[in-house]
């Protein structure tokens, strides 16, 4: 074994540009890996996180099919006090409507929140892009989305008219205008419930009820206690809020997987067309091993050790670029003006992926020309 280390080492050192063409190679593949899934795994993580802020409690309690509002609402909440492990639940009105400021006019989605119930569940009433949030019991306020700002051309301190989907209509203050990072930002406009309630003839009543614990792992265990307790049908977990947006980053994922697989082909071809031209160049070199009593197994190790430890170097390398550009882009995120600030996330398992795919493409790229290195024929070989 120590013969076949010395002559993988000596032949790395005696072609040096090789050695350092394969080695960045391998290195920008690693590092392209580390980027890219970063990448993925920050968006993913940054609509999860921004769902969670903004859209979904632990729980969320709904209506069953053959309703559209949960009735009974004052019951279900002294109810849903009596669980210790129910720290906060803020109920809410969805509906839709629309929204005259002087001479334009745009259909918009209704979000009619208890501002103090709110708060204790989600962060949306914090996310004020310019002015200010809703006060408790503030039946004349309303925040609008900057989006829905932006088209109306609309400020803070202006009135405007809010005509509900049943025909009342009611003029409001804009108090805020807020940006969530997420689909509300297209055209809600987000009142007080009471307020809402009235104009919209619903008493005692709710469009979901979010539902926040002490402890986000007992949503398993208390999904179905809610909803034996409370008469809900429809309770779902804080995961299944999510799916939608997990199965849209699973084609981006799939997307990413090819761009890497690109790269890894180009370093996989790099190391075996390099170790292929190497080996038909050293035919002399091998026939003489193989002269001297080197087993044909121990000519392909030779070529297996020499690729690996390029492959060991270079992965290194590409680890600590990866690292590095994974920082750096978390430092400086890209901005779009829909979804907000984009950057990717370091985790460290992604590193070792990376460095476990790489390794075995760079191990596999090697297979053939080592091979072909221990089946060469000791006569041919010396000849030539």
């Amino acid at each position: 074994m120590s013969a076949v280390l010395f002559y993988a080492r000596k032949d790395s050192e005696k072609n040096k540009r090789m050695f350092v063409f394969i080695i960045i190679a391998i290195a920008l593949s690693t590092a392209n890996i580390i980027i890219i899934n970063g990448f993925m795994d920050g968006i993913t993580d940054d609509f999860v996180e921004k769902t969670m802020e903004t859209s979904s409690g632990h729980l969320n309690i709904y209506p069953d099919e053959q309703n559209r509002y949960i009735e009974g609402l004052g019951v279900k909440e002294q109810k849903l006090d009596t669980f210790d492990n129910v720290i906060a639940y803020s109920p809410r009105i969805n509906a839709g409507g629309a929204l005259s400021y002087k001479d334009k006019s745009k259909s918009i989605r209704i979000l009619a929140v208890d501002p103090i119930k709110e708060n204790r569940v989600t962060n949306i009433l914090g996310k004020i892009d310019s002015g200010e949030t809703l006060d408790v019991n503030d039946r004349n306020g309303v925040l609008i989305s900057y989006r829905l700002a932006d088209e109306l051309k609309a400020r803070v301190g202006d009135e405007t008219v809010l005509v509900f989907e049943k025909g009342n209509t009611k003029v409001f203050r804009i108090k805020g205008i807020f940006r969530s990072g997420m689909a509300l930002d297209t055209n809600t406009v987000i009142l007080d419930f009471e307020s809402a309630a009235e104009q919209l003839n619903l008493s005692n009543k709710a469009s979901v009820i979010l539902v926040r614990l002490s402890d986000i792992a007992l949503t398993g265990q208390y999904k179905d206690t809610i909803s034996r307790e409370l008469g809900a049908i429809k309770v779902k977990e804080w995961k299944q809020e999510v799916e939608s947006i997990l199965s849209s980053t699973a084609t981006f994922k799939e997307i990413s997987s090819a761009i890497n697989a690109i790269g890894l082909f180009a370093s996989a071809v790099s190391v075996g067309v390099i170790l292929y031209i190497n080996i038909l160049h050293r035919r002399r070199q091998i026939g003489i091993m193989k002269a001297v009593g080197m087993k044909d197994f121990q000519i392909l190790s030779v070529y297996i050790i020499e690729a690996m430890i390029m492959g060991t170097i270079g992965i290194i390398a590409g680890d600590m670029l990866g690292y590095l550009g994974t920082k750096y882009l978390e430092a400086h995120p890209f901005s779009d003006p829909i979804l907000g600030s984009l950057s990717p996330r370091f985790y460290t398992y992604i590193l070792y992926d990376a460095s476990l795919v790489t390794m075995a493409t760079v191990i596999l790229a090697s297979t053939y020309p080592a091979l072909m290195a221990g089946r060469m024929n000791i006569i041919k070989a010396i000849w030539e």
